[in-house]
Order: C-alpha cells, then sequence, then structure tokens
C-alpha cells in the first residue's frame, strides 16, 4: 500500500486527538525556556516535533507515576574551585518541563526507551527517515526534524532519564519470550532493534488502536524488536499483545488484545494496521534504503560479570568453576600486591594497592546471582591465582580443570574489570557498562592496572568504544556519556595529597550555565610534560633553608593564594586551565629587585597534568603522630630543606640527597612544587628521580623517614 495511506491516517488521527502547542511560557519564560533547551544540546522545535507524534499516545497511569518519579530530581555535583562549571544529572530543562505538560512527558518516555535499545546514530537516522517517509502524500513538503538537532534532542532524553532502569523490565520480558535461549551467539542485543519499517509504522499504529480500541488491530510479523515493541505497547501505553513464538503464544496484559506478533525468524519484518473488517489501513515492509537500527549491548554494573559470562557460556556449572577462578585470582593478586613490583615496595599513588574487601564487595556486585560461590570462597586458605597460567594468545589454561579450557579471554578481561573497579569511589549498581568494550587487547595479561591504565579501561567501558590515542587517553579529566561522568581525583580536591588513585562515577554531564559537553579536558595553556618550564611566568631561585644537622620547622614561605581558572569550550568539551598563583620573598628571586619587593608569578595545569603528577608521587602513608604546622626537626644527613620552585644546581648535592620543599599548609605552592619536581626538574637535571608527597595526616619526622628510605641511590623529592 502506498506510503499516502500512512500520512492520511496521520491527518485523520490528528483530527482525532487534537493536539495543542505545548508552549504554555510567554515572553521573558519562553526565552528562557528556549535557551535552556539549546544549551543542553537539545533543540525546541525538534521537541515539539517529536511531541505531536509520540505525544498523542497516552500511558499507562501506573507505570507513568514509576517513571516520574525515578528521573524528577535533578544532581548538581560542584567542582572543586571553579563556581560556574558543575556535573548536572538528572532531570533537565527537557524533562522538566514534561513534568508539567502529559503530551510532552509522553514523549519522553517513549523516547527514553527507544534511546535505550539503540545507538543513537543509527536511531536518528531511523527516526529521520521515518519521518520523511510518512510524510510522503502531503500536498505540502514537509521537512523532517535535521538530524544533528534530532540527535541532540534524543541524547539530551537520554541522558536526563538514566535514572531509571530499562534493563529490568527488557530482561523480564526477553525471559518470557525465550526462557530457553542461552543467547550464546551474541543476538541478544540485536533481537531487541526494531527495524526501520517496524519503527515507521508504530509512529501512528499505536496512537490509532488506543484510541479507536474496537476499530482496529496491529498485526507485526518478526522477531526483531519484539522485547522492545512489547515493553512500548503493553509496559508503557497499557496496551495487551499477544506474541507467537517458538510455537509458543505468550500475552502481556489482561485486556482485549489489540497487538499481535508472529516471531517467526524466516519472515522479514511486516507491519499492517487493520480495521474491524481486516482491511489494511496501511501495510509496510522492508524497502531498499531502509536505515539499520543498531542495538546497544549494555548493562548496569549489578551481574554485569553474570551477563558477560552468560553471553558466552551455556553451562552453568562452567560459570561457577569460572567465578571462583576469576575471584580467587583477584584476592590472590591482591594479596601479593602484584602491580609488577616485590610485595611491600615503594609505589607512587598510581599503582595504589587493592584490599581484599574492596575486591570481595566489587565481585559481589558484579556476580551477583553466584554469591554464594564467591561465599563460599574460604579466605584463611592459599588462594591459587589461576589467572597466571593463562596463555590468551590460544585460550587455554594450563593444568587447571577441563571445565575451564577456552575460556582464557573471558576470564582475563573480567579479572580486569574488576581490578579497574577496585579503583572507583562510590559505585553506583545501576552504573550502564558496555559489553563489547570487552574485546579490547588493553584486558590482557594478568596485572594489576596502573591508575592510567585504569582511567582509560573504565572510559572505554562507559563509553562503549575503544580510545585510541584520543583525549579519554591523553587529556581527559571527565568522560562522560549516558548520563554519567568518570572523573578524576584531581576536580574534587584542594591539596595534592588528596588526589589519590581513586577515580568516580558520578550521574551528572559537564554543565557551564546550562550548556553541556561530553568531556573536561586540559586547555593549550597546561603544563605538558616536555615544555613544561615554559609555563612557570617567572623565574625563581632554589634557595636552601636548612642543611643537614640543621634544625627545620614544618612551614611555607609562601601565603596561601585562591586558584585561578580559564574555560574554553569546544564542539563537545570544555578546555579547563587552573592558574596557580605564588608569592615569594625578595631572597628566592633571580635577579636584582627592591629590598621589600615581592615576587608575583603563576603556573597553568589543567586537571589532568595535575591528576598525572598526583599518579606519579609516592603518596606518604599517615602516621600516629601529631602532623601540625610549627614542628621541628633536626635534618639527617644528607637531607636539605629548601623554598623556591627553580631546579637546584645538580653539582650542589650528593646523587642520593633528599630535598625537601617547604611548601606545608600551602596547597598552591605544593601543586606547583610537586609538578616542577616530577616534570621540570627530572627533564632539565637528566636525574633518576623519586617525588615523595606528605599529606596532612603525616608528621614531619615520618615523613623525613619515608623519604630516606625511597633513596635506594636516586635522589628524593619531598613536598611537605
Amino acid at each position: 500500500m502506498p506510503m499516502s495511506s500512512q500520512f492520511s491516517l496521520s491527518l485523520e488521527l490528528t483530527k482525532l486527538v487534537p493536539f495543542g502547542s505545548l508552549v504554555n511560557a510567554s515572553g521573558h519564560g519562553l526565552v528562557r525556556l528556549l535557551r535552556e533547551i539549546q544549551a543542553s544540546g537539545s533543540d525546541f522545535i525538534t521537541e515539539q516535533d517529536l511531541a505531536e507524534v509520540f505525544g498523542r499516545n497516552r500511558l499507562e497511569p501506573l507505570f507513568a507515576s514509576t517513571f516520574r518519579t525515578a528521573v524528577k530530581r535533578s544532581l548538581v555535583h560542584q567542582i572543586t574551585g571553579i563556581a560556574e562549571l558543575i556535573l548536572e544529572g538528572g532531570a533537565g530543562p527537557t524533562v522538566r518541563r514534561s513534568l508539567n505538560e502529559d503530551g510532552y512527558f509522553a514523549m519522553v518516555v517513549q523516547l527514553s526507551l527507544l534511546t535505550y535499545a539503540h545507538e543513537l546514530n543509527s536511531l536518528t537516522a531511523g527516526l529521520t527517515k521515518a519521518f520523511e517517509r510518512r510524510n510522503q502524500g502531503s500536498r505540502e513538503y514537509v521537512a523532517p526534524p535535521r538530524y544533528d538537532a534530532l540527535k541532540g534532542a534524543l541524547r539530551a532524553i537520554r541522558e536526563q532519564t538514566c535514572g531509571f532502569m530499562w534493563e529490568l523490565i527488557i530482561s523480564a520480558v526477553e525471559k518470557r519470550l525465550y526462557p530457553n535461549i542461552a543467547w550464546t551467539d551474541g543476538s541478544l542485543y540485536t533481537i531487541r532493534a526494531i527495524p526501520q519499517a517496524l519503527l515507521q509504522g508504530l509512529l501512528d499504529s499505536f496512537t490509532a488502536i488506543q484510541h479507536l480500541p474496537e476499530h482496529t488491530r496491529l498485526q507485526i510479523n518478526s522477531p526483531k524488536g519484539s522485547p522492545t515493541i512489547i515493553v512500548w505497547a503493553h509496559h508503557i501505553l497499557g496496551l495487551s499483545v499477544k506474541i507467537s513464538v517458538n510455537d509458543e503464544v505468550v500475552i502481556f496484559g489482561d485486556g482485549p488484545v489489540t497487538v499481535y506478533i508472529d516471531a517467526d525468524w524466516r519472515r522479514p519484518p511486516v507491519i499492517t494496521l487493520l480495521n474491524e473488517s481486516d482491511e489494511e489501513f496501511f501495510h509496510l515492509s522492508e524497502q531498499q534504503g531502509d536505515q539499520r537500527l543498531a542495538p546497544v549491548a549494555r548493562h548496569p554494573v549489578q551481574d554485569y560479570g553474570t551477563r558477560v559470562l552468560r553471553l558466552r557460556i551455556d553451562d552453568r556449572n562452567t560459570e561457577r568453576h569460572l567465578v571462583e577462578a576469576i575471584v580467587t585470582s583477584c584476592i590472590a593478586a591482591a594479596r601479593e600486591g602484584d602491580n609488577g613490583r616485590e610485595p611491600g615496595a615503594r609505589q607512587p599513588v598510581a599503582l595504589r594497592s587493592i584490599s581484599v574487601p574492596r575486591v570481595l564487595w566489587v565481585s559481589k556486585l558484579l556476580f551477583e546471582s553466584s554469591e554464594d560461590v564467591i561465599n563460599a570462597i574460604n579466605l584463611n586458605s592459599d588462594l591459587p591465582c589461576i589467572a597466571r597460567r593463562l596463555d590468551p594468545e590460544n585460550d587455554q589454561y594450563d593444568g587447571t580443570p577441563r571445565q575451564l579450557q577456552g575460556h582464557g579471554k573471558v576470564v582475563l578481561r573480567l579479572i580486569h574489570v574488576i581490578f579497574v573497579l577496585c579503583m572507583t569511589q562510590d559505585l553506583n549498581e545501576n552504573l550502564p557498562l558496555h559489553i563489547d568494550a570487552l574485546d579490547d587487547s588493553r584486558y590482557m595479561p594478568f596485572h594489576l592496572p596502573v591508575a592510567r591504565e585504569a582511567f582509560g579501561s573504565l572510559a572505554s567501558l562507559l563509553e562503549g568504544r575503544v580510545p585510541q590515542n584520543d583525549r579519554s587517553e591523553v587529556s581527559a579529566s571527565v568522560v562522560s556519556a549516558w548520563g554519567w561522568s568518570l572523573c578524576l581525583g584531581s576536580l574534587s580536591c584542594q591539596d595534592p595529597s588528596d588526589a589519590q588513585a581513586d577515580m568516580s562515577f558520578i550521574r551528572g554531564v559537564p554543565t557551564r550555565s546550562g550548556e553541556k559537553r561530553r568531556y573536561i579536558i586540559d586547555g593549550a595553556w597546561s603544563i605538558q610534560k616536555e615544555i613544561l618550564g615554559m609555563y612557570v611566568h617567572e623565574k625563581t631561585s632554589f634557595t636552601v633553608a636548612s642543611a643537614p644537622g640543621e634544625q627545620c620547622q614544618l612551614r611555607s614561605i609562601t601565603p596561601p593564594k585562591p586558584k585561578k581558572y580559564f574555560i574554553g569550550v569546544t564542539d563537545d568539551a570544555f578546555e579547563v586551565v587552573n592558574i596557580f598563583p605564588y608569592e615569594l620573598p625578595p631572597r628566592t628571586v633571580v635577579g636584582p629587585m627592591r629590598a621589600d619587593a615581592v615576587k608575583e608569578g603563576s603556573i597553568s595545569c589543567g586537571f589532568r597534568s595535575m591528576q598525572e603528577a598526583a599518579w606519579s608521587a609516592h603518596r606518604i602513608p599517615p602516621c600516629d603522630h601529631l602532623a601540625a604546622p610549627g614542628q621541628s626537626v633536626v635534618l639527617p644527613p644528607n637531607v636539605w630543606a629548601f623554598h623556591g620552585f627553580s631546579s637546584p644546581g645538580v653539582e650542589d648535592f650528593p646523587a642520593d640527597a633528599v630535598l625537601a620543599g617547604l611548601t606545608a599548609e600551602d596547597p598552591t605552592a605544593r601543586w606547583i612544587l610537586m609538578a616542577m619536581m616530577l616534570y621540570g626538574w627530572r627533564a632539565k637535571l637528566n636525574l633518576t628521580w623519586v617525588v615523595c608527597l606528605r599529606g596532612r595526616d603525616c608528621c614531619f619526622g615520618c615523613a623525613i623517614r619515608f623519604a630516606e628510605s625511597c633513596r635506594q641511590g636516586n635522589a628524593v623529592g619531598l613536598v611537605l
């Protein structure tokens, strides 16, 4: 039947279901609404176009109430020291507007489902084509939504409604439809994607059925997209659905059936809307030029590991053996401190050890369905690290039980996922992780990842792709996708000693004055390791304050000054430069100056550069003594205290000297000195250089002793 039939139906439905303007605001209120929607990445006119189609459908009341409760809250996470840059999550302008307008809310709910089940680019192209074809037959050409505007609107809805757990509903439908299918061929997510012809037909069919239930019924011939269609029709709109699948009949709903699905894999996708006399309103099938809607293989972190295994293994006994091997290997590695160094060796923050309790907690979250297996592990025994014997090239175990043969790669990759998730704080069970990201070769061989590697792996799991020398690998401090952001510790701390290896997943998107971006990256002025010295804007001298055998006081000669910042904007990122100012008295400055002069300077540094410096430093562990400014110690041999930020003369000190910078209680000076020691001094002096960082939880004397223990023939820089 020609496409004009659907346009005619759409025209009649418009008369039957009048849909007035959604704009209740006026004047300044309307302008403010337009600005907010545009800043969020969406488009006001496109949202109107979408609402005129999806907003005609009536939501099932109980489901609407549940969805509203899940998405109505707005969340704001402040980035330390930058008032205008936040992570904003939950309800944004699109969702907030919908909470007061039923038609608009109906549009948001339905598109939230579609954006969860489909890859964003293909869904955008599919809806664009559906609108084009749906409008065929009109006497006047009606332009479909622009691709970029439609994609922005869909992304905004996906991000602002990520608090609703669609996975629970879709998985429950799939279990009813296919209780005995293992899906080890990887088709589980493929079946969720709605074919182009069906998507186009559903734009008007559900409206017709809801408003003419006694005169219309919908017939769909295809298993493709059936779980998503059933959730849409039954759970969201309250329609009763009857589906024939694998010689079985499954009915969703108690009312009269108005949606019939014949899930025959041998037949191409067809959708037909019929009247009570079985006459066709329209009939749509596949045609040349159809857009293939791609699925999204994601799963919440809760039971993520179980889902990964069950997509590959159709045997519960083997699954249990693999879970046991994965968790025991992680526990053994955590006990040994297996990070490429000897157990107990001094290590920088980037190689922070992972505790056994943390491994157990993350493992139980990842393998919730196998918690009994994890609880049965005897923690008092000498657990074997089976993963050490894996050969990822031929995917075989050496000398391990037969049930574990052939699963080496997935075991290694899930071990890596446990390790990197152990390096996050406040892990939320609803965080969506990408399944296909596990195909990245970075997850082998077996080892505890350093923080830089963990950040790249976590970004890949969140974004659903494998970064290759892009900004998430090099300059990003925040990576955002699906309404969640992966953040480095440097964003939430004032002092470098607080910028630990741990990272955080926060529900929210980088936002500035309502404008949203996917990344926060270091700006062009930020420190680069090779040329860091160029960004210290005043030359200062290295001045010895106390020599070995002399009394030294824990202090800083620089008065604390608040940092400043600069924010630039690109297509998908905020570029941030933190500017750390300082003041130095005349005796530390090179060149002639007045006796009463105070020299001012600054250093520019992005959040990623700050975190890189913190990762490279050896964080001094806490001690049991009082740690307070003003403490005094007599410096032991080979230990000098100094102030200033310029590098010392390499010939002035022994090769294994400890040089302690007096920067206590001045976070700005501590960031500057740590960065200079790690990047500027190391490159200029060509030193094998270890940098130790004292926190407020360690006294002066213990900090000196820790720094001395790190020498081992090398020079040591100590940031006090």
